[in-house]
């Protein structure tokens, strides 16, 4: 209840024993409610997996993302093998990662007047149509680079608009309690698939070729739309169907509102613009210049940032649950902000791949825990918003920050511009904790000395509002 208050704008304070206790009168705390035992640590880690409807979806999404991987680690390889040089493969990036910016927001407020399993059985299914046209084009060598250009855009206009309802989707296979159990298991089933996907995909590659690749992503779609369609409906209410006109005010006030919440987009914003561009387009420069590395070194260090991301999500089962959840996400931020300036600096390979594995770690539960807050602070008339607005945020400003990243590059080189984004993401995250404390307190149903505040109302006193 405190921290609900602060958060708002409000000074309250929590006194143990309550008002009384504060006027010196003798009065005893409001004895608690017995509640439900509480489930041991495992079961609720896990609690989602009791749904069966979660299991469905959670197997689908595994597979689907597994197939988006198999293909996003070939489509480098197949833009060099169509003769393209590395310019054109970062144009072919940035033309992938900018619909994220354009049409996040329209893709949250559809999500929130529209069926979302709808959205998802149209989407889906014209991305399968997209990864077979890949597969075709190449298997008749009528693939351009212009044409796999235009196919770029198409294919990231087409995720961007599956994002939220595939996020908001969550919530309706899954008691309101077992929430943060299942986004933390879906962001563990993200890491598993961005592990598992290059491998599959190098395998492919060399034993049949990039027609397989782009077949074997086709076929994911088409296992993740068979799910979608044994799943409960989502319609959203009259309420927000009829909301059109103030979707994204509505938002913004939500989200401003309430200012750990709008410290984390601010954080959001820092990591898209410098923690995501070097991790996403730097490595090979970095494995070639700061490390005089091949293609083995590059696997390498692709595989150990796999890893720490993997290790990362399976923290972020037991940290899902934690009321608190502002610290380990800070924890996450700086972590990455640190490997990052220092695998700049460095040019041993060992002490790279380590960074490589700690900033992978970091990232994972930075990123978890966002999707994790985004989705358990927002009701269901507003979460596929939210969370359009979270990737609007981190991914949307991704193509903006790879370009700063190599201007960056061209000037003081790929170990310097990634020294340099990792000391940004370090004191952007301090200056956000800084403006906004309350980020540090995310998630909280109390701060942590108010908790006999949320446990008996009597022990909040309120003072005054103050200026936002």
């Amino acid at each position: 209840m405190a921290h609900w208050l602060r958060d708002r704008g409000f000074v309250a304070y929590a006194v143990r024993g309550g008002l009384a206790a504060l006027a010196d009168e003798g009065h005893e705390p409001t004895p608690v409610p017995e509640s439900e035992p509480a489930q041991p640590p495992a079961e609720r880690v896990l609690a989602a997996l009791r749904s069966p409807p979660f299991r469905r979806y959670s197997s689908g999404v595994l597979i689907s993302m597994t197939g988006s991987w198999v293909e996003a680690a070939a489509y480098g390889y197949v833009v060099l093998l169509l003769g393209a040089s590395a310019t054109t493969l970062g144009l072919i990036g940035f033309l992938n990662t900018i619909p994220n910016l354009l049409f996040a927001l329209p893709a949250g407020m559809l999500a929130d007047r529209f069926d979302r399993r709808t959205l998802l059985l149209v989407f889906q299914s014209l991305s399968l149509g997209l990864a077979a046209v890949l597969a075709l084009t190449w298997a008749t060598d009528t693939l351009t680079v212009g044409l796999l250009a235009g196919l770029a855009v198409v294919g990231g206009t087409l995720g961007t608009l599956s994002f939220p309802p595939f996020q908001a989707m969550i919530a309706t296979t899954v008691p309101s309690r077992d929430l943060e159990s299942a986004v933390a298991i879906n962001s563990l089933s993200l890491q598993i698939a961005r592990f598992v996907g290059p491998a599959i995909a190098g395998f492919l590659l060399a034993a049949a070729g990039p027609t397989w690749v782009f077949g074997a992503n086709a076929a994911s779609f088409a296992v993740v739309i068979a799910t979608l369609v044994t799943l409960p409906r989502s319609r959203p209410g009259k309420r927000i169907a009829s909301e059109a006109r103030g979707a994204v005010s509505a938002l913004l006030r939500y989200v401003f509102g309430q200012r750990s919440l709008s410290a984390m987009f601010g954080l959001l914003l820092i990591a898209g613009l410098f923690a995501a561009p070097p991790v996403t387009f730097m490595v090979p420069a970095l494995v070639r210049d700061n490390l005089d590395g091949g293609a083995g070194t590059l696997g390498a260090v692709f595989a150990v940032i796999g890893l720490g991301s993997l290790i990362g999500s399976l923290a972020l089962l037991r940290l899902s649950n934690r009321p608190n959840k502002g610290e380990p996400l800070l924890f996450g931020l700086f972590v990455t902000g640190a490997a990052l300036a220092a695998i700049g600096a460095s040019t041993n390979i060992w002490l790279s791949l380590v960074l490589a594995f700690v900033g992978g770690l970091g990232g994972a539960l930075f990123v978890g825990l966002s999707t994790v807050v985004a989705q358990a602070m927002s009701s269901d008339e507003i979460r596929a918003r939210v969370l359009a607005l979270w990737a609007a945020a981190f991914v949307g400003v991704l193509p903006f920050g790879a370009l700063l990243t190599s201007g960056l590059t061209a000037l003081i080189g790929p170990g310097g511009a990634v020294f340099v984004d990792g000391v940004a993401v370090l004191l952007g995250g301090i200056l956000v904790l800084a403006l906004r404390p309350q980020v540090a307190w995310l998630g909280c149903a109390a701060l942590p000395e108010s908790c006999v505040a949320a446990l008996n109302p009597a022990a909040v006193a309120i003072e005054e509002q103050t200026s936002p």
